[in-house]
Protein backbone atom coordinates (compact mmCIF):
# COMPACT_ATOMS: atom_id res chain seq x y z
CA UNK A 1 0.00 0.00 0.00
CA UNK A 2 1.17 3.24 -1.02
CA UNK A 3 1.20 6.64 1.67
CA UNK A 4 -1.78 7.83 -0.57
CA UNK A 5 -3.72 4.79 -0.68
CA UNK A 6 -3.34 4.53 3.29
CA UNK A 7 -4.71 8.37 3.27
CA UNK A 8 -7.28 7.40 0.94
CA UNK A 9 -7.95 4.29 3.34
CA UNK A 10 -8.20 6.96 6.42
CA UNK A 11 -10.53 9.70 4.93
CA UNK A 12 -13.29 6.57 3.32
CA UNK A 13 -13.38 5.37 6.62
CA UNK A 14 -13.74 8.32 8.69
CA UNK A 15 -16.13 9.72 6.09
CA UNK A 16 -15.44 13.45 7.62
CA UNK A 17 -12.39 15.26 6.15
CA UNK A 18 -9.15 15.54 7.99
CA UNK A 19 -6.21 16.87 8.97
CA UNK A 20 -3.08 16.16 7.63
CA UNK A 21 -2.37 15.46 11.46
CA UNK A 22 -5.37 13.58 11.60
CA UNK A 23 -4.90 11.30 8.44
CA UNK A 24 -0.92 10.78 9.99
CA UNK A 25 -2.33 9.66 13.60
CA UNK A 26 -4.57 7.25 11.85
CA UNK A 27 -2.20 5.76 9.70
CA UNK A 28 -0.02 4.73 11.80
CA UNK A 29 -2.80 3.37 14.70
CA UNK A 30 -4.04 1.13 12.16
CA UNK A 31 -0.85 0.07 11.15
CA UNK A 32 -1.45 1.12 7.01
CA UNK A 33 1.93 2.03 6.18
CA UNK A 34 5.89 2.23 7.71
CA UNK A 35 6.97 5.46 7.40
CA UNK A 36 11.26 5.19 7.43
CA UNK A 37 11.88 9.02 6.68
CA UNK A 38 13.04 11.66 9.43
CA UNK A 39 10.14 14.01 8.75
CA UNK A 40 6.89 11.22 7.82
CA UNK A 41 4.27 13.90 8.54
CA UNK A 42 5.98 16.08 6.05
CA UNK A 43 6.45 13.24 3.18
CA UNK A 44 2.30 12.91 3.69
CA UNK A 45 2.15 16.23 4.19
CA UNK A 46 3.61 16.38 0.38
CA UNK A 47 2.07 13.45 -1.16
CA UNK A 48 -1.39 14.62 -0.17
CA UNK A 49 -0.88 18.21 -1.80
CA UNK A 50 0.32 16.49 -5.15
CA UNK A 51 -2.59 14.17 -4.98
CA UNK A 52 -5.28 17.09 -4.42
CA UNK A 53 -7.37 19.03 -6.98
CA UNK A 54 -5.88 22.16 -8.52
CA UNK A 55 -2.23 21.45 -7.52
CA UNK A 56 -0.15 22.86 -9.88
CA UNK A 57 3.24 22.07 -9.04
CA UNK A 58 5.77 19.67 -11.80
CA UNK A 59 5.00 16.68 -9.14
CA UNK A 60 1.52 17.22 -9.44
CA UNK A 61 -0.71 13.80 -10.17
CA UNK A 62 -2.44 13.46 -13.29
CA UNK A 63 -5.16 11.94 -11.57
CA UNK A 64 -6.19 13.77 -8.42
CA UNK A 65 -7.76 11.54 -5.55
CA UNK A 66 -8.24 14.48 -3.45
CA UNK A 67 -9.70 17.82 -2.86
CA UNK A 68 -7.84 20.13 0.06
CA UNK A 69 -10.71 22.03 1.93
CA UNK A 70 -10.15 25.48 2.85
CA UNK A 71 -9.76 24.73 6.61
CA UNK A 72 -6.86 22.92 5.09
CA UNK A 73 -8.52 19.50 5.77
CA UNK A 74 -8.67 16.96 2.88
CA UNK A 75 -11.74 14.67 1.23
CA UNK A 76 -11.37 12.07 -1.40
CA UNK A 77 -12.83 13.15 -4.72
Amino acid sequence: MTIIEAALTVLKNAKKPLSAQEIYSLICTDNLFEFSAKDPQAILKAQLRKNSLGFQGKSASDKPKLRQLDDKKYQPL
